[in-house]
C-alpha cells in the first residue's frame, strides 16, 4: 500500500487499497472494525468523514499508523474545502477587479492569469491579510486599526489598501526592529542629510539601516498608476513605518519626501495615517520641516534666481546636500522648471520582498 498523499482521492480510496492487498471484503472489514458495514460503505465512499477513534481502529486493524490515515482524511476534506472556496472566490472576481490586478501582476504579487479567477481573488486577499472581500470591508472600515479606517474613507481606497498592505507584508511583523528612539532620531538628520550626497542606492540602503536602528522602518513600494502618492507614514506597533514609492523617479523627490515622512514621526501623533499631498495643517508642517532641514532659511535668499548651474552646485557644496536638491528649490521658487536635470539622478524600482 502506498503512503503517499493524494488528496484528489477519499480516504476509502486507500482503505480499499488496502483491503484489496489483503483480500479483504467490506463486510469482514465492517466486522473487525466493529461498525457496520454502512458505515464501511459510506467510508469507502468518501461521505463519511474518518473519525479519530475509527482511525486508531483501522490501526490496529492494517498496522498503519493513525497518523497517516487521518493525514489522508485532512487531505481530503482539505481538497473537498479548496473546491468549494474556489467557487466562493470566484464569485468575488468581480468585486475584485476594482483593485488594482494588473500592477500586482506587475511587481509579482499575483502570478495567476487573468484567466484564472479563483486563484487571482485568493492571491489579492494575500496581499490584503484577509480571507474574503467582506472580511477586507470589514477589517478596514470598522477594525481597530485607525490607519486603516482612515484609507477606508477615501474614494482610492482598493489602490490605496493595497499599496499600504504591500508594506505591511514588507517589515514582517516589526519582530526584531528595536523600540522607538526619538532622540536617537534626531541625532540621525545630520547624517542622513549628508547622504543625500551619496549614489543613491548605496545610500537607500545605508539609511533604511540606520534607521531600523533608531525604530523606524523604511520601506520601498512602487507606486500604483493613478494613485499618485509620494510617501506615508503611520505607526505599527509602536513604530513608526515610512513608506516611499519614488514616485518621480529622481533622487531631490526622494529626500525631500523622506524628510518630511521623518517630519511627521518627530511632529505629529501616533493614530494617524499621513500621506504626502494631501491638504492639511500636519502636511504643512511636514513640508515646512523638510524645507528647513534641507535648506535652512537662512540660505533662501542665496538660491540661485537664474539657470546657473555653478551656483547650484556651489550652495550644495556649502549645505552639504545633493546639487539636485538646491536645484529642485530653485526652481519651484523662481517657477522655471526647463534646466538642469542633468543634476538629477534617476532610480529604477527594484521591488525587494522580505516574505512571499
Amino acid at each position: 500500500m502506498s503512503t503517499t498523499l493524494d488528496y484528489v482521492v477519499t480516504t476509502g480510496d486507500f482503505i480499499a487499497e488496502w483491503m484489496e492487498d489483503e483480500g479483504i471484503n467490506a463486510a469482514e472489514l465492517a466486522r473487525r472494525l466493529g461498525v457496520t458495514p454502512k458505515h464501511v460503505s459510506e467510508l469507502l465512499s468518501g461521505k463519511a468523514p474518518l473519525s479519530h477513534p475509527l482511525a486508531l481502529a483501522l490501526e490496529r486493524v492494517t498496522g498503519i499508523p493513525s497518523r497517516l490515515w487521518n493525514m489522508y482524511e485532512s487531505g481530503y476534506r482539505d481538497a473537498l474545502a479548496r473546491e468549494a472556496a474556489g467557487v466562493d472566490l470566484e464569485a468575488q472576481y468581480e468585486r475584485a477587479k476594482e483593485f488594482p490586478l494588473s500592477f500586482l501582476r506587475k511587481w509579482g504579487f499575483i502570478t495567476a492569469s487573468a484567466r484564472d479567477r479563483a486563484d487571482t481573488v485568493r492571491q489579492l486577499l494575500g496581499v490584503l491579510g484577509v480571507a474574503s472581500l467582506e472580511a477586507f470591508d470589514a477589517t478596514w472600515t470598522r477594525g481597530s486599526v485607525a490607519y486603516r479606517r482612515a484609507a477606508a474613507r477615501r474614494e482610492d481606497t482598493p489602490a490605496l489598501a493595497v499599496w499600504l498592505a504591500l508594506a505591511e507584508r514588507h517589515h514582517d511583523g516589526l519582530r526584531d526592529v528595536p523600540a522607538f528612539d526619538r532622540s536617537g532620531l534626531e541625532a540621525l538628520i545630520p547624517r542622513l542629510r549628508a547622504l543625500t550626497r551619496q549614489e543613491p542606492v548605496a545610500a537607500i540602503e545605508e539609511t533604511a539601516t540606520v534607521l531600523r536602528a533608531v525604530g523606524v522602518v523604511l520601506c520601498f513600494i512602487p507606486a500604483v498608476p493613478g494613485l499618485g502618492i509620494h510617501g506615508a507614514t503611520r505607526w505599527v506597533s509602536g513604530h513608526p513605518v515610512v513608506q516611499l514609492s519614488i514616485l518621480w523617479k529622481s533622487d531631490d523627490q526622494l529626500w525631500f519626501t523622506l524628510f518630511h515622512e521623518l517630519g511627521h514621526v518627530l511632529l505629529h501623533g501616533e493614530k494617524e495615517l499621513y500621506l504626502n499631498g494631501e491638504q492639511s495643517a500636519a502636511e504643512d508642517e511636514a513640508n515646512a520641516y523638510a524645507s528647513d532641514v534641507l535648506i535652512p532659511p537662512s540660505f533662501e535668499r542665496r538660491l540661485p534666481r537664474n539657470r546657473d548651474l555653478a551656483a547650484v552646485r556651489q550652495l550644495a557644496d556649502q549645505l552639504g546636500i545633493a546639487p539636485s536638491i538646491v536645484l529642485g528649490r530653485a526652481q519651484r521658487k523662481s517657477k522655471d522648471y526647463g534646466w538642469g536635470h542633468g543634476l538629477r539622478r534617476k532610480l529604477e524600482f527594484q521591488m525587494k520582498r522580505s516574505r512571499s
